[in-house]
């Protein structure tokens, strides 16, 4: 599979999500500046016949004005990353491994879809599809394969929702995380289910899924938002240390 066809999923590296731009390039500096690299480490101090060979073929790119920056294609952002050191550079291959398998489950699912409005074709779809025989048939799915599914990190998408008053956690429930409340079971947008342990668990509906689609631009936002929040906190707090020392 060819994931150039299809929108690119972000890369998670340290619990911070990073966005490519319409040309499939990632913030170099954006990447440094959320990450506390070291400073002798900032993309305008790469220079050597690696970062020239990347420049000249278009995988390297340094941009002027509003939204300017040293960009980098996933093979220029995998080569900065070497030239960072051997640890970042295995963390950031593995985040886009990660990003690539995600893109494997969405094309997947936009498959399932077209599926459902076809119903030769929902009989033909192979049985190996993760969603096949759930979604599609009325079934429902876990939380974090729709949130995978989506691009979403299920446990930060999870407390945000808490956090917005559309999931919830009271103080004597049998759950550990939040979930969603009654209503949202009513209308059908989740459902209960029992597993193999005997333990009580939640899933998705496709009503629910859909619902999550509709959303879930907006909520990559708000993750991607706090992750810059609490990285700003973060720096904040380590140069007040320094001072105080």
């Amino acid at each position: 599979m060819n994931t150039n066809t299809i929108e690119a999923l972000p890369i998670a590296i340290e619990n911070h999500s990073f966005f490519c731009n319409e040309q499939r390039m990632w913030n170099l500096n954006e990447i440094h500046r959320v990450l506390n690299l070291h400073d002798n480490k900032a993309p305008s101090q790469w220079n050597n016949k690696v970062r020239e060979a990347l420049s000249n073929s278009g995988n390297f790119q340094s941009i002027e004005g509003k939204n300017g920056g040293t960009w980098a294609t996933e093979k220029g952002a995998i080569a900065y990353a070497m030239w960072v050191s051997p640890e970042f550079f295995e963390m950031v291959v593995d985040a886009f491994i990660f990003m690539r398998n995600d893109a494997v489950l969405r094309e997947r699912v936009a498959v399932l879809q077209a599926d459902e409005a076809n119903a030769e074709l929902s009989i033909a779809a192979p049985k190996a599809d993760i969603f096949d025989g759930r979604l599609a048939r009325g079934g429902a799915v876990p939380w974090s394969w729709a949130c995978k599914a989506l691009g979403l990190a299920p446990f930060k998408l999870r407390e945000g929702l808490k956090r917005s008053g559309k999931f919830i956690l009271p103080a004597f429930s049998d759950q550990k995380n939040p979930y969603p409340p009654k209503a949202a079971f009513e209308l059908g947008y989740f459902v209960w289910k029992i597993d193999a342990n005997g333990e009580k668990n939640w899933q998705v509906t496709a009503r629910g899924y859909a619902w999550m689609q509709e959303n879930a631009s907006k909520w990559r936002e708000l993750i991607t938002h706090d992750d810059r929040q609490k990285a700003a906190a973060k720096r904040a707090a380590k140069r007040s240390r320094k001072v105080a020392v």
